[in-house]
């Protein structure tokens, strides 16, 4: 009788535990299952963690560090670029005709030193520099006064974008013939208070002595609209530039505010259109 009551609890036990839990493979099934779920998220993690970063470009500039050979360590230089280069050499550092020269995959870039290149951006290069084939002004700093720091990020952003599998591009586009050099500067006019003024913000498209440049800027001499316009009207000009779409705008290429330079003041704009008036009359 025990043994056939021991049996029957057995059997009790064993329905009770059945219903509880129908399917004995479930949980082993669903956890199998979790595994293979996961795995391939666990491999992809830690491959990303194994994979090194990229470091970014040091650019070595002892005359600005002032500690030696110290590498300045820089985290882009390309909203420095677009917002003070690429009127210029263009949003995509390609350059622009009869005007700034391609940066991108530069021969000259590629054989420069960094310091060299940051004499370059620091100092400018006129129109008359040896080595400016151009007959454009490169104004310092960007005619924006950008910092040391600034250069050094810009002549990074220049580095990384250099291609050593690509051919170098060709400046044919970019050299001015020694017959179609600019004329000089007006001795009279050469300590203006606006010239340096002038040749730092308008000089790359209107020409250093302000002339014009074909393709570009118009020039302002013998200019009927500088004649006409009030010293008002043409700071306000100045200030607002002159898009495309303005229907005054006979060039077919926007006139940046301020010439590309956000920086510079009323007084600073006043001393221009000085220059310029002294400009557009010193025939008369």
């Amino acid at each position: 009788m025990e043994s056939k009551s021991a049996k029957q609890n057995i059997t009790q036990y064993q329905s009770a535990k059945t219903a509880c839990n129908p399917d004995p493979n479930k949980w082993p099934a669903l956890m199998f299952g979790a595994v293979v779920l996961l795995t391939p998220v666990i491999v992809l993690g830690a491959v990303i963690a194994a994979t090194p970063k990229p470091e970014p470009y040091s650019v070595q500039a002892p005359s600005i560090s002032g500690n030696g050979q110290m590498p300045v360590r820089l985290v882009s230089g390309e909203t420095i670029y677009k917002n003070t280069c690429m009127l210029c050499h263009g949003a995509d550092a390609q350059g622009s005709p009869h005007l700034g020269k391609p940066l991108r995959n530069s021969d000259y870039i590629q054989s420069s030193s960094d310091q060299e290149l940051i004499d370059v951006v620091t100092n400018g290069r006129f129109p008359d520099h040896p080595l400016n084939t151009t007959g454009v002004l490169m104004p310092a700093r960007g005619a924006q006064n950008i910092s040391d720091e600034e250069i050094v990020k810009v002549v990074g952003f220049l580095r990384e974008i250099q291609d050593p599998n690509m051919p170098t591009v060709s400046m044919d586009d970019w050299v001015v013939e020694q017959t179609a050099s600019r004329p000089a500067a007006d001795p009279a006019l050469l300590d203006h208070p606006g010239r340096e003024l002038f040749l730092a913000s308008c000089s790359a498209c209107h020409g250093s002595n302000a002339d014009g440049i074909e393709g570009l800027g118009k020039s302002f001499i013998d200019s009927e609209f500088i004649k006409s316009s009030s010293d008002k009207e043409l700071m306000t000009m100045i200030k607002m530039g002159r898009p495309v779409w303005d229907p005054a705008n006979t060039t077919g290429l926007d006139m940046p505010s301020k010439g590309g330079n956000p920086a510079i003041t009323d007084k600073e704009l006043t001393d221009i259109i000085g220059y310029i008036r002294s400009v557009s009359t010193k025939d008369n």
